[in-house]
């Protein structure tokens, strides 16, 4: 029997692990337990996912699979999502959602929007800047989109290209813009106006469910190296592994880090990659209801955040009778070092700024995990050399799968495909 070896405990590797299982997989996990960032966290009565991980399904074969292995296990929601600027609140997306806003800020977003389908540019936008006002016109821009997004990915938005945009930011018809305007409400705008999230516990009983069929599963093993000549993975405990097949999750960055024999240019490559890390700070508040949405959208830069959702508005489960819960997003630089505390004492003081605290509300549990890589930056250098770092591993008969080993912006629906495709492509092998 071939073997087939896993680097990644997440969502994606077991995924892959489970569609691999009648070959036996060994999968390694360097964390304490399975999940990657789909791992759930319970203290203190409070259970806490990393930051939001709410599942969208559109794909038939997803929506089976999870139905199967784990039956009548979520709760379905329609997303009450908001946006927090000039002191208001305001519907998501807020390219169609401007009703409330001052009315001059009302005024520019129309009025840009209808402009901007009436220009007449001279090719596509090469960049996610320019594509941003060729798309929504200067006012949405101006008073949401430039702003959200430079705080988002903490740099020049003309370094990102505007690839991944059609899917994941919804853009409004005149008509919606209008009606958003008048307050007359644009529903279900959106790659995700429904999700479903677990009745009970947190998002881990996905990887967990995922994991039962497979067999060979080990938990704090950190890769050493890998040895594509030899075909074997040298782990940091000393432990050995020889395979034949090779699924890797790592982010590629990393991957090719603990490549031996690799051409130097496309170990260069790899490192140029660029991705945004993310500071997700967990709190449980002695008040209920703190908010009725279940996360809020923050674009000003008086606000340390950039997100800040509310699990119990997901599940009662999560957080104990008479309390609420909190994620904080926080995102920035991975070679930036945030202070955890000051972040924290700096969140805390915006959230009673914006009204979501009250001064007398006590903090009940506090857990906190920085994410180094939170979003992968999809830029010029991602765009000429990814392919070809994937193409030189799997040369080497190491699959990736993941948003990380495919370095790419996946949900959780994308990345149990993936693991699904990754070992789609090993049995393609092991059948020749």
């Amino acid at each position: 029997m071939k073997k087939v070896v896993i680097i990644g405990g997440g969502l994606a590797g077991l995924s892959a692990g489970h569609h691999l299982a009648e070959h036996g997989p060994a999968v390694f996990e360097r964390e304490s337990a399975i999940g990657g960032l789909c791992r759930s966290f319970t203290q203190d009565g409070f259970t806490f996912d990393c930051t939001g991980h709410l599942i969208h399904l559109k794909n038939a074969y997803t929506k089976e699979l999870i139905a199967r292995i784990l039956p009548d296990a979520f709760h379905s929601h329609e997303r009450l999502a908001a946006i927090y600027s000039k002191s208001t609140t305001t519907p998501y997306p807020f390219q169609a959602n401007t009703y409330g806003l001052p009315a001059q800020v009302v005024k520019e977003c129309v009025v840009g929007f209808v402009e901007s389908m009436n220009a007449n540019g001279n090719g596509g936008p090469k960049n996610f800047h320019d594509w941003v006002l060729h798309t929504f016109g200067s006012g949405i821009a101006k008073h949401f989109m430039l702003p959200y997004n430079e705080k988002f990915w903490k740099q020049d938005l003309r370094t990102i290209t505007a690839d991944w945009v059609s899917w994941s930011i919804p853009k409004p018809s005149l008509d919606e813009v209008v009606n958003g305007a008048l307050g007359l409400t644009n529903k279900g705008m959106g790659y995700n106006p429904r999700f479903i999230y677990p009745k009970s516990g947190g998002i881990d009983c996905l990887p967990q469910a995922l994991a039962q069929s497979v067999k060979s599963v080990y938990t704090n093993e950190t890769v050493d190296h890998i040895d594509p000549k030899q075909k074997y993975v040298r782990l940091k405990s000393g432990r050995e592994e020889r395979y034949d097949y090779l699924v890797s999750t790592l982010p590629v960055p990393l991957a090719y880090r603990m490549l031996k024999d690799t051409p130097d240019t496309l170990a260069y490559d790899a490192q140029k990659l660029s991705a945004v890390s993310v500071l997700n700070i967990n709190i449980g508040v002695d008040r209920p209801c703190v908010s009725d949405q279940h996360w809020l959208y923050f674009p000003e830069e008086e606000f340390i955040f950039s997100r800040v959702g509310f699990p119990m508005n997901f599940s009662k489960a999560v957080a104990p009778a008479g309390t609420s819960s909190m994620y904080i997003e926080i995102t920035h630089r991975p070679e930036e070092k945030l202070d955890v505390e000051n972040a924290f004492v700096r969140a805390v003081a915006d959230l009673e700024k914006c009204g979501i605290l009250r001064k007398g509300d006590r903090i009940l549990t506090r857990h906190v995990v920085d994410i180094k890589f939170g979003y992968v930056v999809f830029d010029e250098h991602r765009q000429r050399h990814l392919q070809n770092l994937i193409d030189y591993l799997e040369s080497r008969d190491i699959f990736t799968a993941g948003r990380y080993g495919r370095w790419d912006y996946y949900s959780m629906e994308d990345s149990i495909l993936s693991g699904k495709a990754a070992a789609e492509r090993v049995e393609a092998k092991i059948g020749n």
